[in-house]
């Protein structure tokens, strides 16, 4: 019953696209958004159908910058956290990732774009997925500031539209067909790559051939080729490439004296370029404290470190897990999340270099009103675009509320971020976290209870200051009190703890 009427609201969907009632269809996604359907997967498809619907709406907007822009983005991703996702069709699975990557390319977010084709197209062969892909290389090849980066991402996207244009006619059907046909500027861009291919295959090599620095020891070369494969290096080639050439964090501003704003000095460009590299250090730092908790043989082995070999802690029966390379993780994203705080401060000065008004990411972008700043709206630069629209999923300040933040994950975010600075986030095992939850009315059972006033009387012995010979036997009892409740403590790593 619940799949025969949303395949039912996909064709009435697809009738009102078709026909262009807007106002028809306003009123259609009203109605299908109170849809409350037991099945994950028929949600899915419901979210699916939802954000086509915003998607045409939003192509009569007149800015990009207009927050309805994010709603067709905000049902796509949606449509991929059910759980009923993945039971839907690898065509219609496809679909769904390239009208994503169309909708977050709208909002400048481009290399997220990429990665959205680069799944269509993984799922399904979509051809529009790999037209759109070359399309949106180019428009990051116009938009970078070294011109031989932007090369490589041409070369990137040279046999991708050769092959299009190439293939049109087995590719497409009619209606597409005529659009393809009108991507003038790309076929001229393939054109002239036909011409002259060798000239720029001589002066710009393949990207493996460009030299890069592997790291000095086996450590640092492992850390290396982690963050290659994760794009993690603040390098645009890391978006294209895991060769070595790409693993630098190389981007970095121009000089921005006089580049926009008149009223920036030679004092405040120069603490704009240290600000910047500030957030560049902090994010490296992160980034590498994160992977040392992973990468640690504490973190893979689940075991504790030696720095907690003599912190005596109270087992409160809640099975909360204490160790060095969880408080790495909670270190790691505290110092992420806070890259966009300095970031935004650092943007509000480049603006307004005479104010000291206290910034948010979530809110150096308005004026009075909560309206986008003019800046921004006369701005061409996609890259202000796209943070503007991150700054909609990042929630940096509570008085804003979540209703502020398109992605529905936010709020999850912004709850976790609130717990680390303020309240305190416990990890604790996920098969026994039930036993938490009623602890403070009666404990979990008899024999654990009398284990746990056990551990704390040889404790208190220990600290109190007895002989050796006793120490050692007291230890002993402990640790073999702790196993008892270690063999309770069955889980798999990170992924299936929950945190409160």
């Amino acid at each position: 019953m619940e799949e025969t009427c949303v395949n039912l609201d996909a064709a009435k969907m697809d009738e009102l696209i078709i026909g262009r009632k807007h106002e028809d269809l306003k009123n259609f996604i009203d109605l299908i958004e109170n849809r409350q359907y037991k099945s994950s997967k028929c949600r899915a498809i419901n979210y699916y159908i939802i954000g086509n619907g915003y998607a045409v709406l939003a192509d009569g907007l007149q800015t990009h910058w207009d927050e309805r822009l994010g709603l067709q983005v905000n049902f796509y991703k949606k449509s991929q956290y059910e759980q009923g996702f993945s039971e839907l069709s690898d065509d219609l699975r496809s679909r769904v990732y390239t009208n994503l990557a169309n909708a977050l390319h709208s909002q400048g977010r481009l290399f997220e774009a990429v990665k959205e084709y680069d799944r269509a197209i993984a799922t399904f062969n979509n051809p529009l997925a790999y037209f759109s892909k070359g399309s949106a290389l180019l428009e990051v090849s116009s938009s970078l500031y070294d011109q031989s980066h932007a090369v490589y991402f041409q070369k990137e996207a040279y046999p991708i539209l050769k092959y299009i244009f190439e293939c049109k006619e087995e590719l497409f059907d009619a209606g597409h067909l005529k659009s393809i046909e009108n991507a003038t500027p790309h076929l001229e861009f393939v054109n002239h790559f036909d011409q002259h291919f060798d000239e720029i295959c001589i002066e710009f090599p393949h990207i493996s051939q460009l030299k890069g620095t592997p790291g000095k020891s086996d450590k640092e070369r492992l850390y290396k080729q982690w963050c290659l494969k994760n794009t993690l290096f603040i390098n645009d080639l890391n978006e294209i490439t895991y060769e070595l050439v790409a693993a630098q964090d190389v981007m970095g501003l121009p000089s921005v004296r006089f580049s926009a704003n008149p009223l920036v000095g030679v004092t405040e460009s120069l603490w704009m370029l240290g600000g910047f590299s500030e957030i560049k250090h902090q994010y490296a730092h992160a980034r590498f404290t994160y992977y040392e908790a992973i990468a640690s043989p504490y973190g893979q082995r689940e075991i504790s470190h030696y720095a907690n070999n003599d912190l005596f802690l109270v087992d409160t029966l809640d099975y909360c897990i204490y160790r060095r390379d969880i408080e790495q993780i909670k270190v790691s994203f505290r110092l992420l999340y806070s890259c966009f705080d300095k970031l935004a401060v650092l943007l509000f000065k480049y603006l307004d270099p005479g104010s000291a008004a206290r910034v948010y990411f979530s809110n150096v972008w308005y004026g009075e009103k909560n309206i986008v700043k003019e800046y921004f709206l006369k701005s061409d630069n996609p890259y202000l675009l796209a943070l503007y629209w991150l700054s909609r999923e990042i929630n940096d300040n509570e008085a804003e509320g979540h209703d502020h933040w398109m992605d529905s994950n936010a709020a999850k975010l912004a709850d976790i971020r609130n717990k680390l600075e303020h309240g305190g986030l416990r990890i604790v095992m996920d098969d026994l976290y039930k036993i938490s939850n009623t602890f403070d009315k009666e404990r979990a059972d008899e024999k654990h209870a009398e284990i746990l006033d056990r551990i704390e009387v040889n404790n208190k012995i220990l600290k109190g200051g007895v002989s050796k010979e006793k120490q050692k036997t007291i230890r002993e009892k402990i640790k073999s009190d702790r196993n008892f409740i270690d063999e309770k403590k069955q889980s798999k790593w990170l992924p299936a703890h929950h945190h409160r």
